[in-house]
């Protein structure tokens, strides 16, 4: 079906208007002008749309359900073409991080680019992998920083630095002092795991099952932050990336390595192939790369989280 544009226009005119001779002023264009728009517009859909002897002008029934779509069409058509010609929009970005990504390494790079790119607007969207993921696909975030993991083909992942695993338990429990716990010592504790839409989650189970290692989940919960809430209080113990571990030193908790197996994710930017990235976007982006990715990144792998 040809998409009919001036028709489209001249028809949610009349329906705003009621009137022919008010559409017509509205569009700077003559009445038999804007008729034979309208008449092109339902000849296209095959029905007709207004209801022309009644005064004001009422929409017919197929007029009726094509309006609120035709509306919503054209403003977001008119949206479009105002952030296409809007020279500030080079300047704004939108992208995901893992919320304990973000809590960790955001800071520091987005106050030195609110210094570089004044007068843009940044907006994060601090969501699960899952979300950030589908917002990718739909086009809807310039790229993202999360966990790396079987992507989409149009999806690139950029690895940036390796995030070890540790075995969270409340302050004085038996295992607080210890250099290093195996899976294996876990069998008899109860365990706090994260829903199963987490990548830590996944992560995690994907590497017992490789290592024939049976983990006792007692509690599920859907944040990290709940999970480091219930081992303070005694409620079961956890595992976590290092990053969602930093800066809580004083809650009555103690991070351990993890072994036997030793699990790691894999952080990386995430972008889609086929986007052009605006120059903000472009700029914030490397900046990433450069911080995580370089000698920086060196020194945040070798960092174990607070104690």
């Amino acid at each position: 079906m040809h998409l009919d544009l001036p028709g489209l226009e001249a028809f949610v005119a009349v329906a705003d208007l009621g009137s022919f001779q008010r559409a017509a002023a509205r569009l700077g264009i003559s009445q038999p002008a804007l008729t034979r728009r309208l008449q092109r517009l339902e000849q296209i859909v095959g029905r007709e749309l207004l209801l022309r002897r009644s005064r004001p002008i009422r929409l017919s029934p197929a007029g009726a359900a094509l309006l609120p779509e035709a509306q919503s069409a054209m403003a977001q058509l008119t949206d479009a073409l105002r952030r296409a010609g809007d020279r500030t929009e080079t300047q704004n970005v939108a992208f995901g991080c893992l919320p304990t990504l973000a809590v960790r390494y955001l800071g520091p790079l987005l106050a030195r680019h609110r210094r570089h790119w004044q007068g843009g607007e940044v907006i994060v969207y601090d969501i699960s992998g899952a979300e950030i993921r589908n917002m990718l696909q739909e086009g809807r975030l310039d790229f993202a920083l999360a966990a790396l993991g079987p992507e989409h083909w149009d999806i690139e992942g950029i690895p940036l630095l390796e995030e070890p695993f540790f075995l969270v338990c409340p302050e004085g429990h038996r295992l607080a002092g210890r250099a290093a716990v195996a899976w294996g010592e876990l069998a008899t504790e109860p365990l706090v795991s994260i829903g199963p839409l987490s990548e830590n989650r996944r992560i995690i189970e994907a590497a017992l099952r490789r290592a024939r290692v049976t983990a006792r989940w007692r509690i599920e919960v859907r944040h990290l932050s709940t999970a480091v809430a219930l081992v303070a209080a005694g409620a079961g113990l956890t595992a976590l990336p290092a990053s969602a571990i930093a800066g809580r030193a004083g809650e009555g908790i103690v991070a351990v390595p993890l072994v036997e197996p030793a699990l790691t994710r894999s952080i990386g930017l995430l972008r889609r192939r086929d986007r052009v990235q605006p120059p903000a976007a472009r700029d914030l982006m490397e900046q990433i790369l450069k911080t995580l990715g370089g000698p920086e990144g060196d020194r945040e792998r070798a960092r174990r989280p607070d104690r």
